[in-house]
């Protein structure tokens, strides 16, 4: 039997109302921030195509069903708490948090769902590319040493270690209101296969985004 894909691209409309359920960018704002700092001033610093190419990924590489999906997911307000994951935390709020956590007897439990949650959303490699993703680029573009190729193994599992531990700490941070059992509903909420391809993609978009980006600079520069 001759099975048929009906699966289309998704459309601008759905990437925007994505994007403003999710909070998808969050990386890709943190990449332009850096980009914006390094760009000479006698060249052309307009980086809203950024934007642009970052829509264009992920429209290529999501599903209009897929996205309708995720805008579903979104609109559950456990899953739409992560969107506070990348929240400024002030390093007095920081110590306070922590050193309640430690005076806390039920600490343990949600730290353990905290790390299961975290394992969920990103793997090593989604660790990596945030990590070492953008100065790669960078490189490529205008030359330099890449971090990664010089980083020994021991030390990169240990800045992965950090990011995680970091990322659980944000996480806890942002769920400190919901019950266990709330974040528990949570976990199980992150182990959709869907999210997890969606992370992926996102992550992927904003080094796509960067990349085609800083290729412009260059041949802008070489130009001139």
């Amino acid at each position: 039997m001759l099975l048929i894909d009906f699966s289309f691209s998704a459309t601008p409309e759905q990437i925007e109302q994505y994007i403003m359920l999710s909070d998808a960018n969050r990386d890709l704002i943190e990449m332009k921030q850096t980009v914006e700092s390094i760009i000479p001033p006698t060249l052309t610093s307009n980086t809203l195509i950024i934007t642009a190419y970052f829509n264009e990924y992920l429209t290529k590489h999501l599903t209009s069903n897929e996205i309708d999906k995720l805008i579903k997911l979104y609109n559950n307000p456990l899953l739409n708490i992560l969107k506070e994951l990348n929240q400024q935390i002030s390093t007095e709020e920081r110590q306070a948090f922590k050193l309640m956590l430690k005076e806390n007897p039920y600490s343990k439990k949600r730290l353990a769902v905290a790390q299961k949650i975290t394992q969920n959303i990103f793997d090593s490699e989604d660790l990596k590319n945030i990590r070492y993703g953008l100065q790669e680029k960078i490189s490529e573009a205008f030359g330099g040493e890449q971090e990664s190729e010089f980083i020994s193994q021991k030390k990169e599992k240990q800045l992965l270690e950090r990011m995680r531990n970091e990322l659980k700490l944000s996480l806890l941070y942002c769920t400190q209101n919901l019950t266990i059992e709330e974040l528990k509903k949570l976990q199980k909420l992150t182990k959709n296969p869907l999210l997890k391809k969606a992370t992926k993609v996102e992550i992927d978009a904003s080094l796509y985004a960067v990349e085609l980006f800083l290729k412009a600079v260059l041949m802008e520069f070489i130009e001139k």
